[in-house]
């Protein structure tokens, strides 16, 4: 049995393929398990017959074959149909000896795990050899964990369960922004979402955002994930937590401009500390680097999934045109005017665009960094993207985008930006000056200049940024400094 490789000669890669059980020949899967069931400390073939024992393989197990150079070099069978116990089980992994010591069984592990969680098994177990310690030193750093004993072999148990906190959408709470509003001169009925709330560490509207995007990840297959960011991005750090919580490997590409000087606190510390591996690029060098750290896990054997810095794609959109639904649940008959908020990268001001369409509410996006015209663009390709691909009939979404705002670009700060958060933190409400900043101080601008009303009703969308306020900036006497 034998597959083309898939990577130069002189630069061999792992490929773990699933295979279909009802194609395996009978007589090549007794032959595997002849090489890789002898290679136990109880040989295979002297405790069943294969025969048989590849018959009961091809009626309800997953097989899974490690490739390298061609060559068949790691062997994992798995049951996870046990719907009733949800319980899968793992009774034989072996890797060929010339080949151990590669991370070739750890990575069969991990795409063992990734498709139990697929078919919604809440529990992984093995058993391994008592005196084996090299095998259960590699299951605990894939937290397996001890879980009885049977006769010279332990059990060893993988809990697959993630909590509802982490993959299912949690509502955050809506409260009058009177006092924020009388602090800063606004006649307006003022409201605010409080995102930045959001029961995830660091908060804000990324953390919403990736519990859609993992939980889609995990429904695919995915046991690796590829994002990027700033050094202070939310959506990155949000990422690398959830990952950890989940023993899903993470890789993070950071983008970093020439001569800047960075804070090593903040959202980066945080990716730091769930072990995600972090490596720096340039702006004009990061679909590079993202590549080729697909590549790379690929050729590991993982199955990673690419995901675009902020989260921006249609699981992002779609956690936010149900938060609309959330917010106009909360509203009740109190139907906003406008509705503010900082827009980045898109799929969350498509999201509450859609989720208002079919009221007057005005959604309007104070651009953190992208130009009018771009930014108008993207949050456009992402509403046609939702309705393309979830066969929703389309409303007309009008899109209001603006740039007056940004204070230089992503993570640049001016004077008047400092003076808007301040203001806001002696009511004890904290904005950054990354994002959520930035849309208090166009919505105190489009106020002032009569854009908005007088009285009018206004939701204001805290997307969080507490981390960054905390990161990016020095704060003494009245004056912020980098």
């Amino acid at each position: 049995m034998s597959k083309p490789s898939t990577l130069a000669e002189e630069s061999p890669n792992v490929t773990i393929e699933w295979v279909d059980r009802n194609t395996l020949p009978k007589t090549q899967l007794v032959d595997l398990l002849k090489i890789f069931g002898d290679l136990l400390p109880d040989p295979l073939s002297e405790r069943v017959d294969l025969s048989t024992y590849a018959e009961k393989l091809q009626r309800n197990a997953e097989i899974a074959l490690a490739y390298q150079n061609e060559q068949i070099v790691g062997f994992l069978i798995m049951y996870a149909n046990d719907n009733d116990t949800r319980k899968a089980h793992i009774p034989l992994i072996t890797v060929l000896q010339s080949y151990r010591g590669r991370g070739i069984g750890k990575v069969l592990i991990s795409r063992a795990i990734a498709l139990a969680r697929q078919r919604k098994m809440l529990n992984l177990w093995l058993t391994v050899d008592d005196d084996n310690k090299v095998a259960q030193h590699v299951y605990s750093q894939l937290r397996f964990v001890v879980s009885g004993k049977d006769e010279t072999k332990l059990i060893m148990s993988r809990d697959l369960s993630a909590s509802p906190l982490l993959l299912e959408p949690q509502i955050t709470a809506i409260e009058p922004g009177n006092i924020l509003a009388s602090e800063l001169g606004l006649d307006i009925d003022l409201r605010i979402k409080r995102d930045d709330l959001y029961p995830f560490p660091g908060g804000g509207i990324k953390a919403r955002k990736i519990g859609f995007i993992m939980k889609k990840a995990i429904e695919d297959g995915y046991d690796a994930i590829v994002t990027n960011g700033g050094p202070q991005s939310n959506h990155a750090r949000s990422a690398a937590i959830l990952a950890a919580n989940l023993g899903i490997k993470c890789h993070l590409v950071i983008v970093l401009k020439e001569g800047k000087k960075y804070s090593k606190s903040g959202n980066i510390l945080l990716m730091k500390l769930t072990g995600a591996s972090v490596e720096y690029t340039s702006k004009d060098l990061l679909s590079m680097s993202m590549d080729r750290a697909i590549e790379n896990l690929s050729k590991e054997g993982h199955k990673p999934l690419y995901i675009w810095g902020g989260g921006h794609n249609l699981q992002g959109t779609i956690a936010f045109v149900e938060a609309a639904a959330e917010a106009r649940g909360q509203c009740g008959d109190w139907i906003p005017d406008y509705l503010i908020l900082a827009s980045g990268t898109g799929s969350t001001h498509a999201g509450l665009a859609i989720g208002y369409a079919d009221l007057g509410t005005k959604v309007v996006g104070i651009s953190v960094a992208r130009e009018s015209a771009r930014g108008g663009k993207i949050i456009e390709d992402c509403i046609n993207d939702y309705y393309q691909q979830t066969s929703i009939p389309p409303e007309k979404v009008n899109i209001h985008f603006l740039d007056n705002w940004t204070s230089g670009g992503y993570e640049e700060y001016e004077v008047p930006l400092f003076n808007i958060i301040e203001k806001a933190a002696r009511c004890g409400q904290f904005f950054d000056p990354t994002y959520s900043g930035k849309a208090l101080l166009g919505l105190t601008a489009l106020v002032n200049n009569g854009e908005i009303p007088r009285e009018s009703k206004v939701l204001l969308w805290h997307t969080g940024g507490l981390m960054n306020l905390q990161a990016v900036l020095h704060y003494t006497e009245g004056t912020f400094s980098r």
